[in-house]
């Protein structure tokens, strides 16, 4: 299953099944002077997560399906000198996202077996055959926990990005 972002902005767009154009997810982050929150919605328009982003004193944290958790308690960082964020799924293993250095893409690869079930890629814009949306390819064994995937994709993709952006400030390279 390949799933494609209709925006570059992966906490303000619309998520479709890139083979059918289905719209699977809606991601919406209000304006706010206060606690940021990205909340995301199901096909149906059922709100099934957010993520909210707190003052520095205080933790971040997710909402999936009903339950709240810090976010450093449910995405947890995979090593102390790592990048990586690793989680349970519903089929109670250990999955971890894994930054491809020197790309924007990352990888989900399942803890205990070091297979891969998902792999993001980043948005290329050119003549209309090379052209390609922001995505996720999920792998079927993966499928069933695809929400636990979008908003842990989301979180990590937002870091990413704050990281890449504070290298390029300080004139350094963002390691993975």
């Amino acid at each position: 299953m390949e799933i494609a972002f209709l925006s570059n902005d992966p906490l303000e767009s619309v998520v479709v099944d890139a083979e059918t154009g289905d719209i699977l997810y809606t991601i919406s982050t209000p304006p706010s002077t206060g606690a940021r929150k990205t909340s995301i919605y199901d096909s149906r328009g059922q709100k099934i997560a957010h993520y909210k982003r707190r003052a520095v004193w205080e933790h971040d944290q997710i909402m999936l399906h009903g339950e709240t958790k810090d976010v450093s308690d449910w995405l947890r960082r995979d090593g102390l000198f790592t990048s990586a964020r690793k989680f349970i799924a519903d089929d109670g293993r250990w999955y971890v996202w894994k930054h491809l250095w020197g790309t924007s893409r990352m990888e989900l690869v399942d803890y205990q077996t070091n297979q891969v079930v998902a792999k993001s890629h980043g948005s290329r814009i050119g003549c209309s055959s090379s052209s390609r949306r922001m995505g996720i390819w999920v792998s079927p064994k993966a499928a069933p926990f695809l929400d636990a995937i979008l908003l842990s994709f989301v979180i990590c993709e937002k870091k990413r990005r704050e990281d890449a952006t504070t290298a390029a400030i300080a004139g350094t390279s963002p390691q993975a």
